[in-house]
């Protein structure tokens, strides 16, 4: 019961004790601090120790089981249950030569020079000044640096007003759910899509409804027919070399949307995280033709400069400024001061410009490597799309397969990518998976995919056979 003595309801609050109960089980479960598997404490002793009737520990209960956050066992309890996040599935390489799971830049290419560098100027200018809070909507420069950045070669046209810092692209997507959306406020999101964001979205206890991803964007038909029904607050999506499958959106795509969202009333975050990382053209982001002001525009710079610097921005509609400003302080008062001046510094002396070109050089040789891999290798029954750019490519298994079943099967050969049902908001099989080559050496591609795809190969044709004794044994039974 330790664990819970953390749990505070406010009875005077208009809001449900059951739903307060219910966002600070979330918390617990979301922060690690109740683990997967651990029991949950009976509904009459909880309801005692928080003194509260228990119908109101009996109604949390049943939304996290509702939310898949707890499972009851019949004689035996209520438990947490735990579906291994993005980046747990990243973190498993331990004994793994082949690593097609971490999305993450490799140390070796973070520009800790240029950074040190820029830090080291900031001190020596500010001393101990370099540490005092600063404003909660950014470092201005730096919104002004950043102004410029998105105006050239994108076409995003805003104040700075508009602009705000965050602690990276998670924080980003958090402040953007805390000034949207309330209880049971309906969320489309792409399917697959980011783990992240729809965390965010429970925790603001949002009804997450998904739409398909096609190879050019969103299932526009399926959109139009969810929208007849109940239209969201909130649509979710990466228009450009989209997390999990790469895909981009087309110029027709993001214009329907936006008149969609014009016409039914709700707003579009557009998480724009890996831009820069382009091998074929630039995509333009959704934001750059939003004249009616329904795009929140989220950028971070931690995925392609190094992932601990967790910074980022948001350009937010106009009439979402103050509540933006207002959630960004709640969060966390405002992001280091002392980060922001040593990023406007990489910034305004072009080295973040000379960076990009330098990675994106690396990243476009391991795509190259990785398709014809891919080309040469992989059996024809795997479908696969060239994404324009990006750190991902989405591979589909066929029909009825699990690629988490591949998963375990790919690791005792030391091969790691992350599994496709980790991407959805409710566990269920999954035929996709995602390689990703920010890690794995250019030597080791060729070889990497080879053995995945004997591994796959053998996994098909097992599956198949399994298949076959079980139709022929319906067969005799019938």
């Amino acid at each position: 019961m330790e664990k819970f003595v953390s749990i505070h309801l406010d009875k005077k609050s208009k809001r449900p004790l059951y739903l307060q109960l219910y966002e600070e089980i979330v918390r617990l479960i979301d922060r690690g601090i109740l683990k997967e598997g651990e029991r949950l404490p009976p509904i009459r002793k909880l309801a005692k120790s928080l003194n509260v009737n228990p119908v109101t520990v009996i109604n949390a209960y049943n939304l996290l089981e509702k939310e898949n956050y707890i499972r009851s066992r019949v004689g035996s309890g209520t438990y947490v249950i735990h579906k291994r996040t993005e980046s747990e599935t990243e973190a498993i390489t331990q004994g793994i030569e082949y690593n097609f799971a971490s999305a993450s830049l490799s140390p070796e290419l973070f520009p800790i020079e240029e950074f040190k560098s820029a830090i080291v100027k900031v001190l020596d200018e500010e001393k101990g000044y370099a540490f005092d809070y600063g404003e909660s909507e950014g470092y201005r420069p730096l919104r002004d640096s950043i102004n410029r950045l998105l105006l050239a070669p994108l076409g995003i046209d805003v104040d700075i007003e508009d602009i705000y810092i965050v602690s990276g692209g998670q924080q980003g997507i958090e402040i953007v759910a805390k000034t949207l959306l309330n209880y049971q406020d309906i969320v489309y999101i792409e399917s697959p899509t980011y783990t992240g964001a729809i965390s965010a979205f429970r925790s603001r206890s949002a009804r997450i409804i998904e739409i398909p991803i096609k190879e050019d964007g969103i299932d526009i038909d399926e959109l139009k027919l969810k929208l007849k029904l109940k239209p969201p607050k909130l649509l979710y999506i990466m228009s450009s070399f989209q997390n999990p499958t790469g895909y981009s959106y087309s110029k027709e795509k993001k214009e329907e949307l936006l008149n969609l969202a014009e016409r039914f009333d709700f707003y579009i975050l557009e998480d724009d995280h890996l831009n820069e990382l382009y091998y074929l053209e630039r995509v333009q982001p959704l934001k750059a033709l939003d004249k009616n002001e329904r795009v929140f525009y989220l950028r971070s710079f931690s995925k392609i400069l190094m992932p601990g610097l967790r910074l980022g921005f948001i350009v937010s509609p106009k009439e979402y400024r103050s509540r933006i400003s207002e959630a960004k302080y709640f969060s966390d008062i405002s992001s280091s001061s002392l980060i922001q001046k040593a990023l406007n510094i990489i910034l305004t002396k072009g080295e973040f410009d000379t960076h990009i070109a330098r990675i994106r050089n690396i990243f476009s040789k391991r795509w190259k490597m990785i398709l014809e891999s891919l080309n040469k290798y992989m059996q024809e029954e795997i479908s696969y799309t060239l994404p324009k750019g990006g750190l991902y490519v989405w591979l589909t298994l066929p029909k009825g397969l699990s690629s988490r079943e591949l998963y375990y099967r790919a690791i005792e050969r030391g091969i790691t990518f992350v599994p496709g049902d980790i991407f959805l908001p409710e566990a269920r099989l999954s035929e996709g998976l995602r390689l990703s080559f920010a890690q794995i050496s250019e030597e080791k591609i060729e070889e990497g995919i080879r053995k995945l795809a004997e591994c796959t190969r053998e996994f098909i044709s097992g599956s198949r056979h399994k298949r076959t004794i079980k139709e022929s044994d319906y067969r005799i039974l019938v």
